[in-house]
């Protein structure tokens, strides 16, 4: 999309002084090339696509649209996926908190149940007894050692034998069978030899509990790095893979375990890698002020709607100027832009090297992942978000501004 500093305006005069645009076109296109980077290598691949990163209804729609999966973790994000017309065989239900009555709906709905621990094979346990005519089908996720140096609190524990137990329950219930077998082990450096590893282990484990027919689907799950700039790369300590190297690390294990086309459905579980850089958010520059020799630019935003994660790092950030404004309401970098809290710590971006003033719009860049969902209502609602159509040139509403009535509309007053 091409933003001015007049097109932000006219923006602003419909929607606000600080907003997110969603490039619809630009998640559609990432999706694509992700998975058709590992059918190239394994054909029975499907995406689950991970609701927690970023859960806006849209996003979730093309997901829908383009055949894949919704892999969520809460009631709220299945009820959200049944909402938009997703069909629960296309539902995956992962997570370490699924109550009783939601475990039972989704496995009797067709949905994809991924237990992650003993109280949940009970829970299990019993609805196959009390429906004994019912065929009940579930999968389990793996906790194994993928060399990160710390033991993951998620899934059974393969390699200390947790696991078995939980296949000895379901052989023994005539109407009850495991599906398949999931992981996801987040990794700080993401890289292409842990998940090298985690597919080469999931596959052993397949093989030693599924001896006498294969499983109906593999799940390596996800933590992918998404797509960013040269800037946002440099302030990694590790190697950024792409969406082939990534495909290279899993896919051709799985194609060389199963080399027909009747072997298990893989299916990868992408948030981050999908959806990280197809969201910005925009915000008016309101006031300016210099304390000592520290020099700050307030902002209609805060430090939640861009890192609410609170990174360290400096997102990619783009400064619209206002030619109108006099230079008497200019600062000269370096300058700390900062938001509307009363917390020390909300600053944006710290030591912005240019020009800024009064009536400029901050346009931060790839932040699609955890900012919607993870921004708290702390002392502001919610600012609205708009969608940009590539194709049409155009904008629209598909979140409205968040009013105090939203906010309070829970509590009893």
């Amino acid at each position: 999309m091409e933003l001015s500093w007049q097109t932000i305006l006219d923006l602003e005069k419909k929607y606000g002084d600080s907003f997110f645009i969603l490039d619809s076109k630009k998640f559609e296109n990432n999706y694509q090339d992700f998975l058709q980077e590992f059918r190239s290598i394994y054909p029975r691949t499907n995406l689950g696509y991970s609701y927690k990163t970023n859960y806006i209804p849209k996003i979730c729609q093309i997901v829908k649209f383009m055949g894949g999966y919704a892999e969520v973790v809460s009631q709220m994000e299945y009820d959200l996926a049944i909402a938009i017309g997703v069909s629960p065989s296309r539902i995956i239900f992962n997570g370490p908190l699924k109550p009783k009555e939601d475990i039972e709906r989704a496995i009797l709905a067709g949905s994809i149940v991924n237990l992650d621990c003993l109280e949940e094979v009970e829970i299990v346990k019993a609805l196959a007894q009390k429906l004994p005519n019912q065929k009940i089908a579930v999968g389990l996720r793996c906790n194994f050692d993928v060399g990160v140096g710390r033991i993951s609190r998620f899934g059974f524990d393969v390699e200390g034998g947790a696991i078995d137990h939980v296949f000895k329950v379901f052989r023994e219930l005539n109407n009850c069978s495991v599906q398949g077998l999931h992981c996801h082990i987040s990794t700080s450096t993401r890289s292409i030899e842990s998940y090298t590893l985690r597919t080469q282990k999931i596959i052993e484990f397949s093989d030693y509990y599924f001896k006498d027919k294969q499983p109906k689907f593999i799940d390596v799950g996800g933590g992918f790095f998404g797509r960013m700039n040269y800037a946002l790369k440099q302030q990694f300590d590790c190697y950024i893979p792409n969406y082939r190297e990534y495909a290279e690390a899993i896919a051709p294990l799985m194609r060389s375990r199963f080399p027909d086309d009747s072997g298990p459905e893989l299916i990868i579980e992408p948030g981050v890698a999908v959806v990280a850089d197809v969201l910005k958010f925009v915000s008016k520059v309101v006031g300016l002020k210099t304390v000592g020799s520290r020099q700050l630019a307030l902002v209609v935003g805060s430090i939640h709607n861009v890192k609410p994660t609170l990174t360290e790092k400096k997102l990619s950030l783009l400064v619209y100027r206002n030619e109108e404004t006099s230079e008497s309401k200019n600062l000269n970098g370096p300058v700390d832009i900062v938001g509307y809290t009363c917390m020390e710590h909300d600053c944006l971006y710290k030591d912005y090297p240019g020009n800024i003033g009064i009536g400029d719009y901050v346009v931060f860049e790839n932040i699609g992942a955890y900012t919607v969902v993870f921004k708290p209502p702390f002392i502001r609602p919610n600012p609205p978000i708009i969608s940009y159509d590539s194709i049409l040139n155009e904008y629209d509403l598909i979140r409205r501004r968040e009013t105090s009535q939203d906010v309070f509309s829970t509590y009893v007053i």
